[in-house]
C-alpha cells in the first residue's frame, strides 16, 4: 500500500494532527514526545484551506512556517520530520483514509483528541499524549490572550512569537475578532427581527 499506516511491530514514524492556529509549546513538546519514542515525525496541518476567520487566522504557509521554525530552533533534526497539510474532508467516516494516502507510511497517531481518536480505524495504533496541559496550551486561550493584550508569548516557541509580530498577526487578529461580534451582532439582530 502506497502512503497511509503501516501496521508493523514496533513504533517508526509517528503523526500528530492538529490545526496550529497558531503552533504552541504544547505541540512541540508533543513532536519531542513523538521522536522520542519514533525514528520520524509527521506533523499534519489539517484544515489548510481556513485563514483569516478569528478561529483560524493564520494560512498553510504561515503555519507551516510556524512549525518548520519551532522545530529547527529546538534542535530537532529536520531530516527526521516532515510538516504537510492534509485537507478536510465533509466525511468524517471516511477522514483518516483520505490523511493517509498524502502523507509517508506511519506507525502510530498520537492524538489526546476523543473526536480523532473515535474517526481512526480500529487498526490504527494510538497514543494518547503524556503532556496535556489542554486549558493552558490552547490556540483558542492564546488567539484570545493576543487581542487582549494579554502575556500569550510564554505560550509559544520564539520563533512563533516573532513570527506573528513580523506578518502584524497581532492586528490581523484583532481585526479578525472585531469581524466575529460585529458577524455575530447581526445575525442575532437579523434573527430577532424574524421572531417579531
Amino acid at each position: 500500500m502506497e502512503g497511509g499506516l503501516e501496521i508493523v511491530s514496533g513504533i517508526k514514524r509517528g503523526l500528530m494532527i492538529g490545526r496550529y492556529q497558531p503552533f504552541h509549546w504544547g505541540h512541540l513538546n508533543l513532536a519531542e514526545e513523538i521522536l522520542s519514542e519514533c525514528e520520524e515525525l509527521v506533523v499534519a496541518i489539517g484544515s489548510p484551506e481556513a485563514n483569516f476567520s478569528f478561529n483560524d487566522p493564520f494560512t498553510t504557509g504561515e503555519r507551516i512556517t510556524m512549525v518548520h521554525e519551532s522545530l529547527k530552533k529546538r534542535g530537532l533534526r529536520m531530516s527526521d520530520c516532515y510538516v504537510l497539510p492534509v485537507p478536510n474532508s465533509n466525511n468524517n467516516y471516511t477522514w483518516f483514509e483520505g490523511i493517509r494516502s498524502m502523507i509517508p507510511k506511519v506507525t502510530a497517531v498520537y492524538s489526546g483528541n476523543q473526536f480523532v481518536q473515535l474517526l481512526l480505524p480500529e487498526n490504527v495504533k494510538v497514543r494518547s499524549p503524556t503532556f496535556l496541559k489542554n486549558k493552558i496550551f490552547n490556540g483558542t486561550r492564546i488567539r484570545n490572550l493576543i487581542v487582549r493584550n494579554g502575556n500569550w508569548q510564554d505560550l509559544v516557541p520564539s520563533p512563533v512569537a516573532s513570527f506573528i509580530k513580523e506578518i502584524d498577526g497581532i492586528s490581523r487578529l484583532k481585526k479578525l475578532k472585531r469581524t466575529q461580534i460585529e458577524q455575530e451582532r447581526v445575525l442575532t439582530t437579523s434573527g430577532s427581527k424574524k421572531d417579531a
